[in-house]
């Protein structure tokens, strides 16, 4: 998997710091709180916890400014955190400017996520994909064999997540609804969160969207009473107690698309 250098920037805007990568604003925190961030769709990563409450280790593929990263580690000090970032520039910054924890239990690799995954012999319980070449999740991290290779790194309960930019329906739903065949492929249960649909907007509408995808003996029901009782109150994200509000309930049509493969 590569990917063209693009131009790499931060950015100040009153008291928010923004890591820029090409033309995508990638990350961002407040200068006097610098594990808070403007953006909504971090908190929903936090949802892999209503999902495997007991995690202990974590993949992340992308690291970006490391607002995810750096809220799980502080948040959850019983969780180890293995963040792959393919380009060396973004994680100096991370350290540098958006003061990324520099601890034992977050380890930076830089490199190519799928074969840092490839090459380990580790089991997790939460593996997040929150990566984009442009707009789009690289290929290579939304095929019927990356998911056959998270499993066989994947706990038996364990969650992968995804930070996915698409819309659930319309005429330009195609790329999520190919992702979704392809989950459902290798995972008992898919949930679907369109950031903030509760709030605005239509299913139609080009949005963020987190996946959770897992095989574990979890209910839907179950799901939304953890992520209403804050999984027993560990997780501290703003709002995090209304989130179940955003899973998208309604039937998701992929049987006329076909699901993503390595050769294409």
């Amino acid at each position: 998997m590569s990917r063209d250098t693009p131009e790499v920037r931060v950015v100040e805007r009153g008291q928010i710091r923004i890591l820029q990568i090409g033309r995508i604003q990638q990350s961002s925190m407040y200068l006097d709180a610098p594990f808070e961030t403007d953006f909504d769709y971090p908190a929903y990563l936090h949802l892999t916890l209503a999902v495997c409450p007991s995690a202990t280790r974590a993949l992340m593929i992308w690291l970006g400014g490391g607002t995810v990263a750096k809220r799980m580690w502080r948040d959850y000090p019983e969780l180890s955190l293995d963040v792959v970032e393919l380009d060396a520039r973004v994680a100096e910054l991370a350290r540098t400017h958006f003061e990324l924890p520099d601890d034992e239990r977050l380890q930076v690799h830089v490199g190519d996520g799928r074969a840092f995954l490839a090459d380990s012999s580790a089991t997790y319980d939460i593996a997040i994909v929150d990566a984009f070449d442009d707009e789009r999740v690289p290929h290579p991290l939304v095929t019927e064999e990356f998911h056959r290779l998270v499993l066989a790194h994947l706990a038996e309960d364990g969650v992968l997540a995804y930070n996915f930019h698409g819309s659930v329906t319309g005429a330009r739903s195609k790329p999520f609804r190919r992702l979704y065949r392809t989950l459902r492929l290798a995972f008992g249960r898919v949930w679907v969160f369109p950031v903030g649909l509760s709030r605005h907007g239509l299913a139609s509408d080009h949005r963020e969207i987190v996946i959770l995808a897992t095989n574990a003996p979890l209910s839907t029901e179950q799901l939304l009473e953890r992520i209403a009782a804050r999984v027993d109150g560990r997780v501290s994200v703003p709002e995090f107690h209304e989130l179940g509000a955003d899973l998208y309930r309604d039937g998701i049509r992929s049987g006329d698309v076909a699901s993503n493969r390595d050769a294409e």
